[in-house]
């Protein structure tokens, strides 16, 4: 079975002492405090998560137990599509 890694930052890096920290982070997908991500478990992500050891907490999961990925919101609900024609209706009477 796949690996996957379980991420989780568990500290800010607004005082992080080198940009490069704050790269790496948003390079890997981190956008808020605390928040969670899954990652395939490979050589390139391992070097990134030494880079910010000190800011994430890492775990390594099997990939079934990655739980499914919710859709956000739109915002809005679309009751019925407006239908959708090639035609165009004419503007007034043409003679």
């Amino acid at each position: 079975m796949a690996k996957k890694l379980k991420i989780t930052q568990v500290r800010s890096v607004i005082h992080s002492q080198e940009k490069k920290h704050k790269r790496v982070m948003t390079a890997l997908g981190f956008t808020k405090n605390y928040a969670t991500l899954y990652k395939n478990d490979n050589p390139q992500i391992r070097g990134m998560l030494h880079q910010v050891r000190h800011l994430i907490e890492v775990e390594e999961i099997d990939e079934k137990n990655v739980p499914a990925a919710s859709k956000p919101s739109k915002g809005y609900t679309v009751v019925k599509a407006a239908p959708k024609t090639g035609k165009k209706e004419p503007d007034g009477d043409e003679t």
